[in-house]
């Protein structure tokens, strides 16, 4: 029997129009024996042209669940305690600064090295955090609780993504991350977890962030959250989660895009049976600017929800409600706004050899763009994955997403539609080693052309993990 991997490597900076968009995760494929966190995340809904919270290669959990930690032997493939992994990329684009005019060619090179380590041994790491600079609280998908741990469970990796441009050797630069996860249970159900993640990064290149070396906007962010959650009895559990979320870019141009958001929310779960479970949820964000402060505002989210494992094939996740966002500034009460917020995530095991996931969003998000208080955001993907032999994997994502920008007086109407599709092999050569060959094209159309582009792009990696 193979052994069961996970090849970590960091993603490529993919930036959006907006500051918001960030940058972009791991897309974290599962197929079969081989788990892979490819270089080119595809997130929940928004692809390479937005930053949606959880991965996008397994169904994001919207509601705290069991995950399994395993253990095994001190280091390697079967568990282990340290595992260093390195991911080494090109990448041909026909429009590296994503723009509608004036396109230039890029070849990149990434070089992304890293380790991560758990504590008891583990084969896969356990979080998947992947922050939304746009998103209130700084996560477009609420992360999971994990239950079937031991009485302790610690967590740390540390990773780069170093960037190599042949278009301007002034774009090189290096990336950085580092995150860790802290878990503790205690007799009568209570348990504790802590969770910190801190990113070194720059928002993607196009025509509404940045265009060339002398306006690239890099930022640093910190997320952490801070959560207890209670088993009552054997059918009602509760959960109490504080969020805090820090962003600031380096450019005194970008300031007004540097924030601080603090958050709190509270479960009421009722585990109907082994394979359903109900839930409400309330959730409160106050939203704070460090120079724009007449953008400060509180969020309040009112959810139901549901998750439901019909059968070993099928399994779905919905939590649907009520987000209102009012402004602390009296003179701005007019662009105060409801609306629906909505997450879904459905998982369908079609055969051994093929499975689909589908992906939807929608929510009141900050905006990107000085023009714009907020935007509404709704973002849809599908997954379609596909073992062609034991060595041999595809998979392809389609996303859609649909941002309509809450425009301030007499700035013109924005509406972007952007659309997403990425085909990708991968090879197995070792268990340890995988190699893989992607193409995407990516578009977006905006109701003002000036925001237009039409971008191509081609990949190949060489990835491997211990």
């Amino acid at each position: 029997m193979k052994h069961h991997y996970k090849l970590m490597a960091l993603s490529s900076l993919l930036i959006s129009p907006t500051f918001a968009h960030g940058t972009a995760e791991p897309f974290d494929i599962n197929i079969d024996n081989l788990n892979v966190i490819s270089q080119d995340r595809i997130l929940l809904a928004a692809a390479d042209t937005d930053v949606m919270g959880q991965s996008g290669g397994s169904t994001p959990s919207l509601l705290p669940e069991d995950e399994r930690i395993d253990a095994d032997s001190l280091f390697g493939t079967e568990g282990g305690y340290f595992h260093p992994f390195i991911s080494i990329t090109g990448e041909y684009t026909d429009n590296l600064y994503n723009v509608n005019t004036d396109e230039t060619n890029n070849f990149l090179t990434r070089i992304s090295p890293g380790i991560w380590l758990s504590v008891p041994s583990s084969k896969e790491p356990p979080l998947n955090l992947n922050p939304s600079n746009t998103s209130a609280g700084g996560l477009q998908l609420a992360l999971p609780s994990t239950q079937s741990f031991d009485r302790f469970n610690a967590y740390l990796l540390g990773g780069l993504d170093i960037k190599f441009y042949s278009e301007d050797s002034d774009l090189n630069d290096t990336d950085a991350l580092v995150e860790g996860l802290f878990q503790y249970n205690l007799r009568g159900g209570l348990s504790f977890r802590l969770v910190d993640r801190f990113t070194h990064a720059q928002d993607q290149f196009d025509i509404g962030n940045a265009t060339s070396v002398d306006n690239m906007r890099r930022y640093d962010s910190n997320i952490t959250l801070l959560a207890a959650d209670w088993d009552l009895s054997e059918k009602f559990r509760t959960k109490v989660e504080y969020s805090n979320f820090w962003l600031s870019y380096d450019d005194t141009i970008d300031e007004f895009l540097n924030r601080m958001d603090n958050g709190i929310s509270a479960y009421a779960i009722y585990k109907y049976s082994v394979k359903t479970a109900f839930f409400l949820e309330y959730r409160y964000v106050d939203i704070s600017y460090d120079t724009a402060d007449v953008k400060d505002s509180k969020d309040n989210y009112l959810y139901g929800g549901i998750t439901w494992d019909s059968t070993e094939k099928t399994s779905l996740s919905l939590k649907g409600g009520y987000q209102d966002k009012q402004y602390k500034e009296d003179s701005f009460s007019e662009y105060d706004r409801t609306g629906l917020a909505m997450e879904m995530a459905l998982d369908y095991q079609y055969s051994t050899k093929t499975s689909l996931t589908l992906a939807l969003s929608h929510k009141i998000e900050e905006s990107d763009s000085s023009l714009a208080l907020n935007k509404k955001v709704f973002t849809g993907a599908l997954y379609y994955y596909q073992d062609f032999t034991d060595r041999l994997k595809g998979v392809c994502v389609f996303s859609y997403s649909n941002e309509a920008y809450d425009q301030i007086a007499g700035a013109p109407e924005r509406t972007d539609d952007s659309f997403f599709v990425k085909p990708s092999l991968q090879y197995t050569l070792k268990d340890w080693l995988m190699a893989e060959l992607a193409y995407s094209y990516d578009t977006r159309n905006s109701t003002d052309n000036f925001f237009d582009y039409d971008t191509n792009t081609v990949y190949l990696s060489l990835n491997s993990a211990l």
